[in-house]
């Protein structure tokens, strides 16, 4: 890294989760470099995997104004619900936590046999109707366990018992569907749906939606035996594979929402391609990235081993930084450059690490060092 002419280096950091945002990450590693690199090229990118701040960041590069529009919540009970359009207007950014969200009830409401995502099929149509061609949709957080099939009621699939009655939409009916009628279902065709999923849960079975989440939603062991048998009958009448990956996921709105076209993705994925870090990443010297804690499960989708994909494929070595670094050779063994924890240079304090201005100061000096460090090595190798 010569410092004779300016050298590009991407910033691309998820949250330290509990002390700095991704953007606040970005801006203390951002002084890090200008400290070591006053002239450096420096990008800084905010990221997000799929978890909490996913909709904030894809909101940012899209440049995305907030909405709400009038749904129901996972009771059937009205609310305002928020989500995002792009400036372009043409891509909605939304998460189906915003109307059917365990966290909007109390813990005696709970109860997945009675709660439905017919609010998820109204942000939808929402959106739909306000032009938007092309829908971000993040599903985790659900009180849910329906299958999806609220969300298709609202879209206008009707779900019917032996006699050819109406079913509501919720869990406890899964198992009663003897017939399905799909004619008013065409009201999301030609719309574009990316589903930010990051669970690989089939949709019934030991692995699947019922035995694997139901219980923490509130379902007892004879819910979930019920809520499982009616995923199986559901699924039944249905065209697409119930044990593929991610069908499992909120509830079975994974599988609610493939069988109208949706493509499920990682959120790792959606935010990388989201912020352009394919075309910004090709001339690059240096990517950092990080996040609060970094481990071997950071190998399975977490965002700082999809941005060492995306780097490797240039041949841009990237560095990780964290709060807190375990299984460090076996990171290094998948091609990171380097691993350091910016609390390295003192006792570790947990109260004190997460402490924001803390934080920043301490991923700011680790940045200095890290790219002074490389400056030096890649000075010396010129002049070898």
């Amino acid at each position: 890294m010569s410092m004779s002419h300016s050298k590009k280096i991407i910033l691309a950091f998820d949250s330290f989760k509990g002390s700095l945002t991704a953007e606040q990450a970005v801006e203390a590693a951002r002084l890090g470099v200008l400290d070591a690199l006053p002239n450096a090229n420096v990008i800084g990118l905010p990221m997000a995997d799929g978890g909490e701040g996913t909709t904030a960041v894809l909101c940012h590069y899209m440049d995305a104004e907030w909405r709400t529009c009038i749904a129901h919540d996972s009771l059937f009970r009205k609310i305002e619900a928020c989500y995002a359009i792009s400036a372009d207007g043409k891509t909605a950014i939304m998460e189906m936590a915003a109307t059917a969200g365990l966290e909007l009830l109390t813990k005696s409401e709970r109860n997945p046999m009675l709660t439905t995502t017919f609010g998820v099929g109204e942000m939808l149509l929402d959106a739909t109707q306000h032009g938007c061609r092309h829908i971000l949709i993040g599903i985790g957080g659900s009180a849910t366990n329906d299958g999806g099939i609220g969300m298709l009621a609202a879209l206008g699939v009707r779900f019917l018992d032996k006699q050819g009655t109406e079913l509501s939409p919720t869990g406890s009916n899964l198992g009663r569907i003897a017939s399905i009628d799909w004619n008013g279902a065409d009201r999301l065709n030609g719309i574009e749906i990316k589903v930010i999923c990051d669970v690989s849960n089939p949709l019934f079975g030991p692995n699947g939606a019922a035995y694997v989440y139901a219980a923490q939603k509130g379902a007892s062991a004879e819910d979930v035996r019920i809520l499982d048998n009616g995923l199986r009958n559901f699924a039944s009448f249905c065209i697409i594979d119930p044990n593929e990956a991610g069908c499992g996921a909120a509830g079975g709105l994974g599988f609610g929402l493939k069988l109208i076209g949706a493509k499920l993705q990682k959120g790792v994925d959606i935010v990388i391609e989201a912020a352009h870090f394919d075309q910004l990443v090709t001339n690059a010297d240096l990517v950092l990235t990080g996040e609060g804690k970094i481990d071997k499960q950071t190998l399975s989708g977490k965002l700082p081993f999809g941005i060492l994909h995306g780097a490797h494929a240039f041949g841009v070595p990237t560095i990780a930084l964290a709060g807190l670094v375990e299984d460090e050779e076996v990171l290094l063994a998948n091609g990171f450059h380097d691993i350091r924890s910016i609390n390295d240079n003192q006792p570790f304090d947990l109260e004190l690490a997460m402490n924001p201005s803390f934080a920043a100061k301490n991923l700011k000096c680790a940045v200095t060092e890290v790219v002074k460090e490389m400056s030096e090595k890649y000075e010396c190798n010129n002049h070898a």
